[in-house]
């Protein structure tokens, strides 16, 4: 059983838009213990299950990466791949991303592929450019469309609550590249600030953390900016937005403070978890594994 965690953005800076037609980001990425549970069995077929979440098995994530590596091994494999979703969808988290990486690295492991990391992560950028950062997980600076990496010593410990409105938008983020404006981008300097004092081990305030997105999600969730006000006020802390949201996430002192500041949130129409950042994409049980 593989455990599959979520990530969020302590930044995410919007430089401009690619020649490509794509935006150009700076983001500072880091892993956190809301997870997703992947069961990988070996089977003569390849089947998913999914819990949790309304989707076809085979438009999942999970299923595309068993058999992209399946195609890339160029050999017949089978194998029985039940996810359990806890992370919440489409809400900036990275779930489905980490569900994939995961998938890769499993299956890696089960079929004695003996692809390397590299190898793997070039695998999963094929399915999404957030994806080759949960190969390995914990904290990372991503630039381009999040395909370029630069790993980072991670914030250990550190203690968070995250808030997830309910939401249902169709065409989420193209809806939010199409809400920005000119005062929206930023150079990437903060991004590259916040890189520089992981690395250094030094302390990381709040007044550093950005998202270009903050405006935009306000205006496209609807419900998210009244939502966003309420969590600020019951716990007298600012919060920001994950990815392109609509999940916010708050620093907290340590674990009672995140506790606390997830009781203060019973109020309000949302989903509140106390979190910490971890330092890998994955834990895994070897039971039932070669």
């Amino acid at each position: 059983m593989y455990r599959c965690y979520a990530k969020i953005n302590f930044t995410l800076e919007i430089l401009g838009k690619r020649t490509d037609g794509f935006h150009e980001l700076a983001s500072l990425v880091h892993t956190v213990s809301l997870a997703d549970d992947l069961r990988i069995e070996a089977a003569e077929e390849l089947v998913t299950c999914v819990e949790g979440l309304d989707i076809d098995p085979a438009t999942n994530l999970v299923t595309r990466a068993a058999e992209l590596l399946a195609a890339r091994i160029g050999v017949h494999r089978g194998a029985e791949l039940s996810l359990v979703k806890r992370i919440p969808a489409a809400a900036g988290l990275g779930g489905g991303s980490s569900d994939a990486a995961t998938t890769l690295v499993g299956l890696n492991a089960l079929w004695h592929a003996r692809l390397s990391s590299a190898s793997l992560a070039g695998l999963a950028g094929g399915l999404g450019s957030d994806i080759p950062f949960f190969i390995r997980g914990g904290a990372a600076l991503m630039r381009g469309r999040g395909e370029n990496l630069r790993m980072l010593s991670p914030w250990v410990g550190q203690w968070l609550v995250l808030v997830v409105p309910p939401h249902e938008i169709a065409g989420k983020t193209r809806r939010l590249y199409s809400a920005l404006e000119p005062g929206d981008f930023t150079s990437g300097e903060m991004t590259e600030r916040v890189a520089t004092k992981l690395t250094r081990d030094e302390p990381v305030d709040q007044s550093e953390l950005i998202n270009g997105f903050e405006r935009a999600a306000r205006q496209v969730f609807p419900g998210l900016a009244e939502t966003w006000t309420h969590a600020e006020r019951v716990c007298n802390t600012k919060f920001f937005l994950s990815g392109a949201g609509p999940a916010l996430f708050a620093l907290a002192a340590d674990r009672a403070d995140s506790r606390r500041l997830v009781e203060r949130l019973e109020s309000i129409d949302a989903a509140a978890h106390a979190v910490r950042t971890v330092k890998h994409a994955r834990t895994a049980s070897r039971m039932g594994y070669p």
